[in-house]
């Protein structure tokens, strides 16, 4: 088979698996934590609901937006917007490959799946700020240099990578290393030097204005202030909990990228690029570091951490396809097509086995919609030491997470619960018989939509006992 078929054969087979899993999974995706309280805001307020200045994720929203606007039901919304999660990397893949640069297309593929476990139910920015990034460089690619730029191209590389660092503040790391990376590549003209150079100054430029020079909401402020830590917990970096809870982590779940990456070393050092390599080496493990020790007391929230891991797909996926897959150039050899053939089946393997916690968390807010759903007072306050919170991990999103699940089948079963490690901070509030209790903010009945949450219990809150 010819290089470019196969290659296209592979790219369009794992495109569609990533849309597969996005509707296959959407409910596990949708209705907890980040994606149910967005979810939420979208249909309370009709337009987009961007968090912490991220305005990147609006490639995302605008699908649940879209079928709020089509007149979607609520399970509608919830299949866009996970779809879309999916088809953003599918989309900007295909874009590379239009440019011809069909090897960013399977990095972008592979920054989309290579680590991806737990992150592909808890959804964030960082994913989809990785994959854009890749994608701008593609096009970067494909022009070669500043000299075939035209005049309003330039706008256009300043606002997509603009917009790229304000996907997730992580992106900059991904971004100095693949500048850096083709920096130290042999035999580049100037005009190619240059044009890495500029991207990694820009970013460098942007997170000083934003650190250092503009004003910080509370989320950003408190990922500045765990910074702390490098000087807290000196000398001690290498031999904290955190280290080594992500070693039994990559045993467990992340070997995968490890080994693309050590394999990206080994071939590196056969090809006498010594000092590629030793970059190669010291860059993810100098990163992980970077994230373990701000990050050091959040060790039981593999979600979480592994969303900060990410951009190690990346750090595996460009010395892949650009060194060790480096020929012939119109497609993959048969022998690289069958690498990545294994390295995208095993990483959806993982996301599917992956997907079992996830669904059991599903399962556990049903069920217990299902056993309330008799009782004669439905509107629940439920404290935390009553319920499995290993399964739920978090119980912030509770509110909009129940709300969502009961208000599927019809938008009448809408339903008031919230989990809490505070239910004391509801005790004023429990007899206000039309008020929706969130963790955030407490919202009328009538500011909500009525075609998604039809809320007709106007009876108080009760404090949960199980019987």
């Amino acid at each position: 088979m010819k290089p470019r078929i196969q290659t296209l054969g592979l790219f369009l087979s794992v495109s569609a698996i990533l849309l597969g899993f996005g509707a296959w999974y959407y409910l596990e995706r949708m209705t907890h934590l980040d994606m149910a309280f967005q979810t939420f805001l979208i249909l309370k307020s009709g337009h987009l609901e961007i968090q912490s200045g991220r305005f990147g994720a609006a490639v995302t929203q605008v699908w649940p937006l879209a079928a709020q606007w089509m007149g979607l039901p609520l399970k509608g919304v919830l299949f866009a917007y996970s779809i879309g999660h999916a088809a953003w990397p599918v989309l900007l893949a295909s874009l590379a490959w239009v440019w011809g640069q069909w090897r960013w297309s399977m990095v972008i593929l592979l920054s989309a799946t290579l680590l991806t476990t737990h992150t592909f139910f808890w959804l964030s920015e960082m994913p989809q700020g990785l994959v854009f990034l890749c994608a701008v460089y593609a096009w970067m690619h494909y022009k070669g240099s500043f000299s075939r730029f035209k005049w309003w191209e330039w706008g256009l590389w300043l606002a997509a990578l603009w917009t790229a660092f304000y996907f997730h503040p992580m992106v900059l790391y991904a971004n100095l290393f693949i500048g850096l990376f083709f920096l130290l590549e042999p035999g580049r003209d100037r005009g190619w030097k240059i044009m890495h150079v500029a991207a990694m100054g820009l970013f460098i430029g942007l997170a000083v204005l934003k650190y250092k020079v503009l004003k910080l909401d509370w989320y950003d402020a408190a990922a500045i202030k765990r910074q702390d830590a490098f000087g807290q917990l000196w000398p001690h970096w290498l031999d904290i909990d955190s280290n080594h809870q992500f070693l039994a982590w990559s045993i467990q779940d992340y070997w995968l990228v490890w080994l693309v990456i050590f394999g990206g070393i080994i071939w590196a050092i056969r090809q006498h690029r010594f000092t590629q390599a030793a970059f190669m080496a010291l860059w993810p493990l100098g990163f992980v570091l970077l994230v373990n020790v701000p990050f050091h007391d959040s060790i039981g929230k593999q979600f979480y951490m592994e969303n900060l891991y990410l951009p190690l797909a990346v750090y595996a996926a460009v010395p892949l396809m650009f060194l060790v897959f480096n020929q012939p150039k119109e497609g993959l050899s048969n022998r690289a097509f069958w690498v990545l053939f294994v390295l995208f089946g095993l990483s959806f393997w993982r996301i599917s086995q992956a997907a079992k916690e996830w669904n059991l968390r599903l399962r556990w807010e049903r069920q217990l919609l299902q056993t309330t759903h008799s009782r004669p007072l439905k509107k629940l306050i439920i404290q935390e030491s009553q319920v499995p919170m290993d399964l739920l991990k978090m119980s912030w999103g509770s509110p909009y997470e129940f709300l969502l699940l009961s208000a599927l089948e019809h938008p009448d079963s809408a339903r008031c619960v919230i989990i809490t490690d505070q239910p004391s901070r509801y005790d004023s509030l429990m007899s206000r018989p039309a008020l929706f209790l969130g963790t955030f903010k407490n919202y009328p009945f009538e500011s909500l939509p009525s075609q998604y949450f039809g809320l007709k219990d106007t009876s108080g809150y009760v404090k949960y006992e199980s019987k």
